[in-house]
């Protein structure tokens, strides 16, 4: 399980890999939780190998947590993941899309146009 602090005395950010979800937790209690599904795309004909794409499907964030700043912690948490393992994201999560709009310098992680979610068979 990959593991960080979102600063001192603030909750623990973990990457739950047998659960397919990233989570914020405050001691043992999990107050936000990013859910994630990971797909391989086949390269397109003379292209580099097929790709690896981690789709940020719910972001949910527990009520009394709300505007904390625990929702944008988790998604940075998890974008920076997604980079050190050299795979893409598909934010099919409204929180997570908006969250990257308002920080370009992580829309280099965006699953290309070349490998859409919904493109037919070649």
């Amino acid at each position: 399980m990959d593991e960080t602090s979102a600063g001192p005395g603030a909750v623990r950010l973990v990457h739950d890999a047998d659960r397919d979800r990233y989570e914020a937790l405050d001691g043992d209690e999990v107050v936000a939780v990013l859910a994630h599904g990971d797909e391989d795309v086949p390269a397109a004909d003379g292209e580099a190998p097929g790709l690896r794409v981690r789709d940020l499907r719910s972001t949910v964030v527990a009520p009394d947590r709300s505007g904390t700043g625990i929702g944008s912690a988790i998604v940075r948490f998890a974008l920076d993941d997604i980079r050190g393992q050299g795979m893409v994201a598909r934010p099919t999560c409204w929180f997570v899309r908006g969250w990257i709009e308002r920080h370009p310098e992580y829309a280099d992680l965006l699953e290309s146009p070349a490998h859409p979610r919904d493109e037919e068979a070649r």
